[in-house]
């Protein structure tokens, strides 16, 4: 055999991992994630949160499973340790130490910040009960009811539109704050219980009730008759998905899911985020609080942070809202 050098072999830990079929991949980065995580992200420089999910060239999603990287900034320096395009682990099958090589993908966070911006799908504006020009627009992830009798309703969405956290200092909540309408023609709603936030603190969910008043006639439902009919109990990933904004449904691609993403809060400094499903979708201002959910009303998240340049959207995922034992009170969608 002559001319020509010959391609290099394939190891055998890559050949192990291209044979695996999807499932199984993304249950190896998933494994992967929750006993390799921190010290994997030790091991590079810049590092702020290790994900499963799908590789994106050129801001388009592959169907290339791998173990992503959320990084502040792509940095190409010779002092910076990158992350290399494949990452070597034993893992036990079959009761033996078997190496697989997982591909990676380094996903820049970019400069976005949470979105802050009677037919409850076209919006809502929270707002000081004592001072009504002091308000942030957002939206409605879905009207639930506690288990008492007769149940009370309440509106949940973002902690950091339904309690003014953008307004006040450090990430507190602002206790006096009622819910209106977008166009601020009908109060509807007043903060009821907040999840704890704290920058730089243990890992939070950005969310918050709101209890409707008692007679308020209020709804939501998109156009279509979209609205949530069933919580994903995380045992899916998120496919088919729209996000339902007040401008309307936008398409959101599911990219990665991410554990303990410290997010910059404007108003508190970087906010450790326990869970958060990755989309790309054109999300903007005002979305926060937006439904990530099947035309079907199979409700896989709600949106509450995002960068519209670069098409980032993070939404936590339903199943971690409507736990138990989370929030004051237990509830159900209605």
């Amino acid at each position: 055999m002559s001319g020509g050098s010959r391609p290099p072999k394939t190891s055998a830990s890559i050949r192990r991992w291209n044979s695996s079929t999807a499932s199984e991949q993304l249950a190896t980065v998933r494994e992967v994630c929750g006993t390799r995580g921190k010290a994997l992200l030790k091991s590079f420089d810049g590092g702020l949160a290790i994900g499963a999910g799908f590789k994106k060239s050129a801001n388009e999603v592959s169907d290339e499973i791998c173990l992503g990287v959320l990084v502040r900034r792509k940095v190409d320096e010779p002092h910076v340790r990158p992350v290399p395009k494949r990452v070597e682990v034993f893992l036990i099958r079959g009761g033996k130490r078997t190496k697989f090589s997982i591909p990676t993908d380094v996903e820049e966070l970019g400069d976005g910040e949470p979105h802050a911006g009677l037919n409850l799908a076209q919006g809502v504006r929270a707002f000081n009960r004592t001072n009504a020009a002091q308000g942030v627009p957002g939206a409605v992830c879905c009207i639930v009811a506690d288990t008492s009798v007769p149940p009370n309703h309440y509106v949940l969405g973002c902690r950091h539109v339904l309690a003014l956290s953008l307004l006040t200092s450090g990430c507190a909540a602002f206790n006096a704050t009622d819910v209106a309408d977008r166009a601020m023609t009908t109060r509807l709603a007043e903060l009821h219980a907040t999840l704890p936030m704290a920058a730089n603190g243990r890992p939070c969910l950005d969310a918050a009730i709101s209890m409707i008043h008692p007679g308020s006639q209020v709804a939501w439902l998109a156009p279509g008759n979209v609205r949530a009919l069933a919580i994903e109990p995380g045992v899916q990933q998120p496919s088919n998905c729209l996000v339902y904004t007040p401008n309307g449904p936008l398409p959101a691609i599911f990219v990665k899911e991410w554990a303990n993403v410290p997010l910059p809060y404007p108003s508190c400094g970087n906010v450790v985020i326990a869970a958060a499903y990755q989309f790309k979708s054109p999300t903007q201002g005002g979305h926060s609080g937006s439904p990530v959910m099947t035309p079907q009303g199979l409700l896989f998240g709600m949106h509450f942070w995002g960068d519209t340049a670069k098409q980032i959207a993070f939404a936590i995922p339903a199943f971690l809202l409507f736990q138990p034992g989370l929030f004051s009170v237990n509830f159900h969608l209605v």
